[in-house]
């Protein structure tokens, strides 16, 4: 919604003739109906459920990379966790026990450091706000909360991070500029047009890095809210660092070897599929 309203409060849309129809969704399943229909053309997921959306009949590609969604692991300022390997024995928060940051937390600890978070650590499912209090009130030890979540903890004071998602990822030998949230296209879609979104989306987010407008237009708009609006810049750091570099075939393949081995170290009852299917991803839009 930040990039899609930063296009109209640009004016890129009527700069490059676009009319863009933004609809909300209550659900992923209403969404997939309405892309299975045609009712949409464009949408924003993670890159295991195009693959899933795929398997469902729904006509959709991940034909662009949309943010790293950089989540991390955080502790209290005062933690005497310093490293991952220091997590042995203690108490580890996450959105689900299938959330990604958790997998590779998992996959990277097993690998490098000899231990399996999920059995010799305990790991609990709390959503991003009870997070936070759990863990100031220390009633866990450490949590991996969404990439916005993460800055707002870290901007407070009162937290620090032991190690981003992709700083994990670099550790693990692959690429730390994996996309997590991908920009996913209805096979039907107009290629053109759908060029000259993706050039709307790239010229939005290049003008949101250098104003500070509509930074506080997300806020009046109420796009986005914050106990404490000092915070937005701490958002708004983490949101760039968070912009993809590059889509190719290289990132697929690195995708695809970062599934294999969340597969192997968690299942893939648990990561949601066995493989990725790389008919789901399209490198048309290379850069």
């Amino acid at each position: 919604s930040w990039v899609l309203h930063a296009i109209e409060y640009f004016g890129i849309d009527k700069e490059l003739g676009l009319q863009i129809d933004a609809v909300t969704y209550a659900t992923k399943e209403a969404t997939e109906l309405a892309l299975m229909a045609g009712d949409v053309d464009v949408t924003v997921d993670d890159f295991v459920n195009v693959v899933l959306m795929r398997s469902r009949g729904v006509p959709v590609r991940a034909v662009y990379p949309y943010s790293l969604a950089l989540g991390g692991l955080i502790v209290r300022s005062d933690s005497d966790i310093h490293s991952i390997d220091d997590l042995r024995g203690k108490v580890i928060a996450a959105a689900s026990l299938s959330d990604k940051s958790l997998l590779i937390l998992r996959v990277l600890a097993t690998s490098r450091y000899g231990f399996d978070p999920q059995f010799d650590s305990e790991t609990i499912a709390a959503a991003a706000p009870l997070m936070t209090e759990l863990a100031r009130r220390g009633e866990v030890d450490a949590v991996l909360p969404f990439w916005h979540f993460a800055a707002r903890m870290i901007g407070s004071g009162e937290f620090r991070e032991i190690a981003t998602v992709h700083e994990m990822l670099d550790e693990m030998g692959l690429s730390s500029d994996l996309p997590n949230l991908v920009v996913l296209a209805n096979d039907n879609m107009d290629r053109a047009t759908l060029a000259t979104f993706l050039r709307a989306m790239d010229t939005a987010t290049a003008r949101m890095k250098q104003d500070d407008g509509i930074w506080d237009s997300i806020l009046t708009e109420g796009l986005y809210s914050l106990p404490d609006e000092s915070l937005m810049a701490s958002v708004r750091q983490r949101w760039e660092v968070s912009l993809p570099s590059q889509w190719n075939d290289d990132i697929v393949d690195g995708l695809v070897e970062l599934v294999e081995q969340m597969v192997a170290v968690a299942g893939a009852e648990v990561v949601g599929t066995d493989r990725l299917d790389l008919n789901a991803f399209s490198t048309e839009f290379a850069f």
